[in-house]
């Protein structure tokens, strides 16, 4: 919820910055970010979807930003477990509440503030990067199209890292 009015408008369009203008706003993406990203077990910062997600990813001249709907589904059916069931239908009904009240997931990136160190492209729309930040936190950022290709989005997003 803090990013709605913020980050997002109601409906799921992002909130342009002051100063900031919107390159490219495009549907279909998924982002994951873990940190650091040379550990055995390193945290999940934002967990993408393997598969289709109702997502919209925007490509501003200061951030990356995803806004994807919150699929209730995804999130609890790793929990529907015996001893997790309690636990699940919580997260079930408060999730359910949130999206009602127009929350979506995102995840916003400062291309400015990283330093990129390695970058790795794969056949179809996928990118996957290495990233320091000024505070030098490791982050590793991987960023694909779930379905179809979409070069140019990838070129731009690749172009925001370029320094």
């Amino acid at each position: 919820m803090d990013g709605l009015g913020s980050v997002y408008s109601e409906s799921g369009g992002l909130i342009a910055k002051s100063g900031e203008e919107i390159l490219r706003a495009a549907d279909g993406w998924e982002i994951n970010v873990r940190s650091p990203w040379r550990t055995v077990l390193p945290k999940i910062v934002f967990a993408g979807f393997g598969k289709k997600a109702s997502s919209k990813l925007y490509v501003t001249t200061q951030r990356i930003v995803l806004v994807r709907d919150i699929d209730v589904w995804r999130e609890v059916k790793g929990e529907l477990t015996p001893l997790g069931l309690p636990a699940a239908a919580a997260k079930e009904i408060h999730l359910k509440n949130l999206k009602e009240k127009g929350a979506r997931q995102y995840c916003e990136i400062w291309p400015r503030e990283l330093r990129l160190v390695k970058k790795k492209l794969g056949r179809s729309s996928w990118l996957d990067l290495r990233l320091l930040g000024n505070d030098d936190k490791q982050y590793a950022v991987t960023m694909w199209k779930t379905d179809g290709l979409d070069a140019e989005t990838l070129r731009l997003i690749e172009s925001q890292f370029a320094r």
